[in-house]
C-alpha cells in the first residue's frame, strides 16, 4: 500500500499473493505501474533491497529507506560511519504531545567514499541519515532513546544545506507517521488476523480501515482503541462522530 505523506491517503494498492516475502516484488511492480519510481518515495526496512533501490534510482526517483539487520553488512557500515565521520549537518526538533516530550536529532553523513558491496552499485546511495529520538513520558517520568538509520540517493546540497537536510528529516518523520497508521491497522483493527478468500477482499477491507482511521483522526482522537470501545458501548457516540465529520 502506498500512501501520501501529507494526507495519508492511499495512492496505490496491490494484491499480495502468498507469504510476506512476496511483498517485495509486488511493491516493485506497483512502483513501476504507478510511476512512483520516478517520484520521491519512502520505504520501510523490509524494502531496503538493492533491486528496489536501484529501480527507483535508475528511473530518476528519490528514495529514503530505513536500514535494519535484514541488510546486516550495510547496517553495520551505517553505524560505523556515524561514529568515525564528521556529519555534514544536523537537524534538531522538539515536540510535546500525548503526555510525551520528544527530542529528535537527525544527523547527515556522506556515503560516497564508502566501499559498498557490488549489489548496491546501481542504487546510487549518497546519504546516511541517523535519527536519535529521546522520548520523555511525563506521567512515568521515564526517558527512552531510540536510534534509527536511513539511506537515500538524495545528495545534500552544499549550497542549500538547511533545505535539503530538513526535507530528508521531515520525510523520516512523516514516514514514521504512516507506519503508525499501519500499527493501528495491525494492533487496533487486528488486520493480520482477518482471513479472506476472494482476491480483492483484503484490498477492500484495507481501504475501509484506512477510511475509518481518517474519520476518527478528523475528530482529534489520539487513542483509537478507547474510541472504538466507546463506539461499541454507545452507538449514539459513533453517530455523533459521523455527524461531526459530515459523514451523516
Amino acid at each position: 500500500m502506498a500512501l501520501n505523506h501529507e494526507t495519508r491517503e492511499i495512492i496505490a494498492q496491490a494484491q499480495q499473493i502468498g507469504t510476506k516475502s512476496s511483498e517485495i516484488p509486488v511493491v516493485r511492480e506497483v512502483l513501476k505501474e504507478t510511476q512512483l519510481e520516478t517520484q520521491k518515495v519512502s520505504l520501510d526496512a523490509h524494502h531496503c533491497n538493492p533491486k528496489t533501490t536501484a529501480q527507483i534510482h535508475q528511473a530518476g526517483g528519490v528514495y529514503l529507506t530505513q536500514v535494519k539487520d535484514n541488510q546486516s553488512i550495510l547496517f553495520q557500515q551505517c553505524k560505523e560511519l556515524a561514529t568515525i565521520q564528521t556529519g555534514i549537518a544536523e537537524v534538531i526538533e522538539n515536540d510535546k504531545a500525548n503526555g510525551r516530550v520528544t527530542l529528535r536529532r537527525a544527523k547527515f553523513f556522506s556515503m560516497l567514499q564508502e566501499t559498498l558491496a557490488p549489489r548496491w552499485k546501481e542504487s546510487g546511495i549518497n546519504t546516511v541519515v541517523v535519527v536519535e529520538r529521546e522520548t520523555f513520558t511525563i506521567a512515568k517520568k521515564k526517558s527512552t532513546i531510540e536510534t534509527s538509520y536511513y539511506i537515500s540517493n538524495q545528495a545534500i546540497n552544499c549550497d542549500d544545506i538547511e533545505s535539503s537536510t530538513v526535507e530528508l528529516s521531515q520525510a523520516v518523520r512523516k514516514h514514521w507517521g504512516v507506519e503508525s497508521d499501519n500499527w493501528i491497522r495491525d494492533v487496533t483493527f487486528g488486520e493480520d488476523g482477518v482471513k479472506v478468500k476472494a482476491g480483492n477482499q483484503a484490498q477492500i477491507m484495507s481501504r475501509l480501515r484506512s477510511f475509518a482511521i481518517t474519520l476518527i483522526r478528523k475528530t482529534g482522537v489520539t487513542n483509537f482503541q478507547a474510541s472504538i470501545e466507546r463506539f461499541i458501548d454507545s452507538p449514539p457516540t459513533l453517530e455523533s462522530l459521523l455527524r461531526q465529520v459530515n459523514f451523516l
